[in-house]
């Protein structure tokens, strides 16, 4: 009984913090690399251009803005993404 209450409170817990996980992936009113957001697993990214340069919304949703010819890279927690050598 004690593994059963255990494992609930295990996947309650991941349930709640999923959704946070998946919020901070996409930084919201700034340019995101494709490859950030696939890393972070938001959630659609495997569709997304790798080198892509995307701008999310409050919404979740993402919208292209352009593409980067060499590499897009990250450009840490809380800065905007940018592409290498364009």
């Amino acid at each position: 009984m004690v593994n059963i209450l255990s494992l609930f409170i295990t996947c309650t817990t991941l349930a709640v913090l999923s959704p946070v996980a998946q919020a901070g992936a996409c930084k919201e009113d700034t340019l995101n690399c494709g490859s950030t957001l696939k890393r972070k697993h938001f959630p659609g990214a495997e569709k997304l251009d790798s080198s892509g340069l995307y701008l999310c919304d409050p919404n979740g949703s993402v919208e292209q803005l352009g593409s980067c010819k060499y590499e897009c890279v990250d450009g840490g927690d809380g800065e905007r993404d940018f592409c290498l050598l364009d």
